[in-house]
Order: C-alpha cells, then structure tokens, then sequence
C-alpha cells in the first residue's frame, strides 16, 4: 500500500498531522477509544514510517485501520488510495477557515441565523468529496460539527455514494444514546435504500437495544419506528407491522404536550408520514398529516430550515394521490419548487416527486413519461436508491 496515502486517510480520520513519532502514543489511545481495538503505538509508527525496518502490518492490523477511517474493510480502504488527496495550499487553507468556523463555544439555545450559516458551509464540504474526506476526522471529533454538520444536515441524499463512511466516524466520536439512535437509524435507511437487507438487521439489532429514549428529539425516535416498520413491510410480518402501526400513534401522544409547544414543525409526523408513504399504508400516513394541520404550524415562520415545509408538501401530495384526492395531490404538486428542497434531502424528495409525476402521465409512451423516467433512472443511479426505483 502507499504510504504516504495511507498517512494522509489516517490523519484526515485523526483530524491533525501527524509530524512526531510520539504522537503514535495519543493515535494509539484515540484508535483505542473509538472502535475498541488495539494498535500498539510501535505499530503505527512503521505504518506512518518513523519506522523502516520492512516489518509489514497484520491483515489485522489493516482491518483496523479500515474500520478507524470508516471503511468496512481493507478493500475499501484500498480503493479510497485512488484519489488525489495531497492538499493544495488554498485548499489547506481552506480547511483552516472551516475549521475555525466550528472553533466556536456551543451554547444550548438555538441560533437560526448560525445554523443556516452551517448549512452554507456544510453544502460547500459536501459538494467536494476531496474537502469532506480530508475534514471528516476533524468534523467527527468537534463538539460543534457534530451537531451543526452531522446532526442538524444529515445528508440523506448521499446514504448509499459514499457518506456512510463519515457518519461511521462521527458514531465513534459520539457515544450519547441519542447519537447511537440518530447514526444507526440513518445507515439503517441507507442499507433500506440499496436494498441491502442483511445490513438492516444489523442496524435494526443495534437500534432496538438502544435505552433511554424518551426525552431526546422527535426525530430519532420517529426514525426507530421507522425502521421497524420499514423492515417488517419488506419481510411480510404483519403482527410486527400493526404493533409498530400502534406504537407510531402512542408515542405521538406522549411527546404532545412538551413538542408541540416547543416547536412549529412536526417533526415526528413529518418522518412517521414518509414512513408509511414507504410501505403504502396511505391512511395512517393521512392520519398523521390531520394532525400535524390541526396541532401545528402549516406554514414556515423564520425558525424553521428551509426545505422541510415544502418536503413535507411533498409527502401530502404523494399521500392524498393514493387516497383519491388526486385534484388536492395536483394542487399541491404544482406549488412546490425543486430548488425550495434542502441540499441534505434534494435527490431524495426529487426521485419521489418524479415518481408522482409519472403516476400522473395518463398516456403509457407520452414523450413526457419518457422523459420522467429517464431523469428518475439517472437519480436512481447517481444516489443508489435501488429500492425506490419503479
């Protein structure tokens, strides 16, 4: 393997350079903490090459080092030495800037007006994969990018291209019972999208032991239902699928008072919506859209991310097509601008929208039609959402 390669992906996963052999002792420690395996600071000393005495590393050595910088194994590791990772000096520069921005002190109340400014520089690390794999290490690990990068923009639109490999980093750095449920609840949806079954169950073993849930944000709980649902639908389990159905409703009522008080959007119904558009259970899915109409705000009022009131549209329209209220679904459908969509959600709101639009072409060969469909095959392709392919 390159050497020089493979010290660059460990210092992007370690989120400095390394320049000193003692630095081997903190590495060796951090490696520890994260994944629960030992590399011996002597170890990484050859595989950073304060050491040339042409002793080779263990295929378990490499295996760890895999699974530190995110890659589920040495393969993959392997096929990440093809890009050019060296740093140009703006581009270092760059990164210096970034991470500054993040060098700030985390207060509890929440700035919008920061947040958004999050999301201008999340888009900007996200749109260039080079930039992200060389920040990822740093973003993992600081207190502030991992709620204003990973948690407030989980990138979904990227589960199955490629970002799954960073979120692995940041549930290293992160161990809350919140995080645990949030990271695994998202590489769930993502083994859900390629159709990768066996990876669900991992996931789902993981998300279901997870304790103490109660209190933490809407979002992740509604994402455990989710994927039960998710994975129950997809093996027939009917008794599972009406328990998690029932569940779904219960555990609305219980977050009522505090959340609905707390915030304008839904955000429980918005997920427990695209859940259960997912698996074609379009009452319970209207059921949850009255709600949120009746106990929340329909409309965005500044304290709210641009992007999720006009998603949210989106799952109304696709819910009330398959209820037969086709004129509403229309309606609706034809207020909804693609660029209103945020970056982190765009491609996966764009291939259900384009999935509504072909449902609406009433001529089967219509040049139209075709057209949808060959932009929803390109979609499909370039996220690797096999499974919401038609």
């Amino acid at each position: 393997m390159n050497q020089e390669k493979l010290k660059q992906l460990i210092e992007n996963r370690y989120g400095k350079s390394i320049s000193f052999s003692n630095e081997c002792e903190e590495l060796s420690m951090h490696i520890k903490k994260t994944i629960h395996a030992i590399i011996s600071p002597q170890t990484l000393r050859r595989i950073l090459g304060f050491i040339n005495d042409d002793v080779v590393p263990s295929k378990r050595t490499m295996h760890y080092i895999s699974l530190y910088c995110g890659f589920e194994n040495i393969q993959q590791l392997t096929e990440c030495f093809s890009q050019n990772l060296k740093n140009s000096s703006a581009e270092a520069e760059n990164m210096e800037l970034i991470k500054e921005f993040y060098n700030i002190e985390l207060y509890e109340s929440l700035d919008i007006n920061y947040q958004r400014a999050c999301g201008n520089i999340a888009k900007l690390i996200i749109k260039n994969p080079k930039l992200f794999q060389q920040l990822s290490g740093y973003l993992s690990k600081n207190p502030v990018s991992q709620v204003y990068f990973f948690e407030r923009y989980p990138y979904i639109s990227g589960l199955c291209s490629g970002y799954e490999i960073h979120l692995k980093k940041y549930l290293q750095e992160k161990k809350t019972n919140e995080a645990k449920l949030f990271g695994n609840c998202l590489l769930f949806l993502g083994a859900y999208l390629s159709n990768n079954l066996k990876d669900q169950k991992k996931y789902l073993d993981i998300i279901n032991s997870i304790e103490k849930i109660d209190t933490i944000h809407p979002f992740p709980r509604a994402r455990k239902i989710m994927s039960n649902l998710l994975y129950a639908h997809q093996c027939n389990d009917l008794d599972t699928i009406k328990f998690w159905t029932k569940k779904s409703f219960e555990e609305e009522k219980t977050m009522q008072k505090e959340w609905k008080n707390k915030n304008v959007f839904p955000f429980y119904h918005y997920l427990m919506v695209d859940c259960f558009n997912l698996i074609g259970d379009f009452e319970s899915s209207f059921q949850f859209i009255k709600i949120a109409e009746l106990d929340y705000k329909s409309y965005n009022d500044g304290t709210i991310e641009i992007g999720y009131f006009e998603s949210f549209d989106l799952m109304k329209a696709i819910c009330f097509y398959h209820i037969g209220l086709k004129s509403d679904a229309k309606r609706i459908l034809s207020r909804i601008e693609n660029s209103a969509f945020q970056f982190t959600f765009r491609n996966y709101h764009l291939i259900h929208r384009l999935k509504l639009e072909i449902m609406f072409c009433a001529k089967t060969q219509s040049a139209k039609k075709q057209k949808l469909q060959m932009e929803l095959a390109n979609l499909i392709s370039q996220t690797g959402f096999i499974k919401l392919a038609l």
